[in-house]
């Protein structure tokens, strides 16, 4: 397997582009986040409860869409990184040596983009009054939550 400088260094833009795809999605997810707490509070003073209950409900799917963009970035930036290790001992070393199979700190960043996603927890009675709606959002957090599971299976 033959790989040149050129193909090492594209490889190298890849995942430099993929990890500010990341941040900016945190980023956005955090932006969103005080968007919808503020909006929330706002306007469970203007809406009947039924109303305001769909609004809630509305937010985990605009989270899980983030978070399903994050980790397809995610899993495409280790793929390239992996390969890259394949052909570059001196990575496989510096990979191995800053990079965990699971980290508090990778946990703890992506909260704005999970944390969202467990309102239907807390509007638990919204299940007789929109079962479509809350039943979607659990079904998609349970998706994101399996999805993480390239993970754990990381070598």
């Amino acid at each position: 397997m033959v790989t040149n400088q050129e193909d090492l260094g594209n490889m190298r833009d890849e995942i430099l582009e993929r990890a500010k795809a990341l941040h900016q999605i945190i980023n956005l997810a955090v932006l969103l986040g005080g968007i919808f707490l503020v909006a929330a509070f706002w306007l469970k003073q203007l809406l009947i409860p039924a109303d305001f209950e769909l609004f809630i409900l509305l937010i985990p799917i605009v989270f899980a869409g983030l978070t399903f963009n994050y980790q397809a970035n995610q899993m495409t930036m280790e793929a390239v990184a992996s390969y890259v290790r394949t052909i570059s001992p001196g990575w496989e070393e510096y990979f191995g040596a800053h990079k965990q199979k699971v980290q508090l700190t990778s946990f703890l960043k992506i909260l704005p983009l999970l944390l969202p996603q467990l309102l239907p927890l807390f509007f638990l009675a919204s299940w007789s009054t929109q079962p479509l709606l809350w039943g979607t959002d659990v079904i998609l957090f349970l998706l994101v939550f399996f999805n993480f599971r390239y993970k754990i299976v990381r070598h």
